[in-house]
């Protein structure tokens, strides 16, 4: 009544529907502030069956991908009256059904699914018979139709090493997660694509798997790098991991190892690839392109239950930066002396 709006358009804004004008919105919204108006949730939700949750499983926070990513998401999807339950399965596959059965258990009106694995028939299956939409964020679970999110990190991976390659450089190590998940099938192919494409080694050991994503971890990425005898490497994971691989490198080979002993791309993180000395070269992640996609697809599920399956990949550019440079050949390879004439 103080909008001067019927009860119906009322509901509407307070919903988050679409289907209303700009400027009844505005004036539900200004009599909503003024009057200290607050949604009853839980009477909404008896009337509506809607809660006006979505629930975010991601494989844990060590991944620094997901706290920018969630942000972006709350924000989008707040704007629509929905609020996000994250769930984190601690990088464990039975983690995975435990959050998505809790999720169940709040009646939420819709998933985004990062899981651990995308090859654990059970959780297919789980998938497979969920009663909400959902949307897989970066996973492929073979013979599932759900709405997707991808991205191009093997088509990244392989521009890089292109670009590497141009310089003169044969042997490129890569960091790759585990093939049990898309981004480490993705990484596997970029890297294969490309040692055909520009006639680089193919040497198993140049493909560096990282059996955590801790900051430890990194220490392994730097020595297996090294143990490869790589004169150039494409490092990603989280912000820690990449930072102490870098760490690890500098005390290995010395206090300016980049480029001249080893020329580095990074994968995802922007803000340290600027701030780092030299700045690195980088595969960028454009989390708010991947949160927006998200949120689109979300919503168009909700509003269309009935629409066709679609799946929507972002691609990630490759960005050259001063941390590559031409390689340098070391006999003892890239922890020795350079070859004569070389100094």
């Amino acid at each position: 009544r103080d909008a001067g709006v019927s009860r119906a358009t009322a509901s509407r804004v307070l919903t988050g529907s679409p289907r209303v004008s700009p400027s009844a919105r505005d004036r539900v919204l200004a009599s909503a502030e003024r009057l200290q108006y607050q949604v009853n949730a839980a009477a909404r939700s008896l009337r509506t069956a809607r809660t006006g949750l979505v629930g975010l499983l991601i494989p844990g926070f060590r991944n620094d991908l997901y706290g920018p990513l969630a942000d972006r998401l709350d924000e989008r999807l707040r704007e629509r009256g929905l609020s996000v339950v994250i769930g984190s399965s601690g990088w464990s596959a039975d983690g995975d059904l435990r959050v998505l059965e809790s999720f169940a258990a709040q009646r939420l009106d819709a998933v985004i699914i990062a899981p651990r694995s995308d090859r654990s028939k059970a959780l297919a299956t789980y998938l497979g018979g969920l009663g909400c939409p959902a949307v897989l964020l970066d996973r492929d679970f073979v013979g599932l139709q759900r709405d997707s999110v991808l991205t191009g990190l093997g088509q990244g991976i392989t521009e890089a090493m292109g670009a590497l390659a141009a310089l003169g450089h044969r042997r490129i190590a890569v960091s790759a997660y585990g093939a049990d998940l898309r981004p480490g099938r993705e990484v596997r192919a970029g890297f294969a694509d490309a040692v055909t494409r520009f006639d680089l080694e193919d040497d198993p050991s140049l493909l560096v798997e990282m059996s955590d994503l801790n900051a430890e971890a990194g220490d392994a990425v730097a020595e297996r790098v090294i143990a490869a005898d790589a004169t150039a490497a494409v490092i990603g994971g989280p912000t820690s991991l990449l930072a102490r691989a870098l760490r690890r490198l500098r005390e290995r080979l010395g206090p300016d190892p980049f480029p001249g002993r080893l020329s580095v791309v990074a994968v995802g993180d922007e803000v340290l690839a600027d701030v780092h000395e030299p700045a690195l070269a980088l595969v960028t992640r454009p989390v708010e392109l991947i949160a927006d996609a998200v949120a689109d697809q979300l919503l168009r599920r909700l509003e269309e239950p009935s629409s066709p399956v679609q799946s929507v990949t972002i691609p990630l550019a490759f960005r050259p930066g001063p941390s590559m440079g031409p390689p340098t050949h070391y006999p003892g390879g890239i922890g020795g002396s350079p070859a004569p004439g070389m100094l």
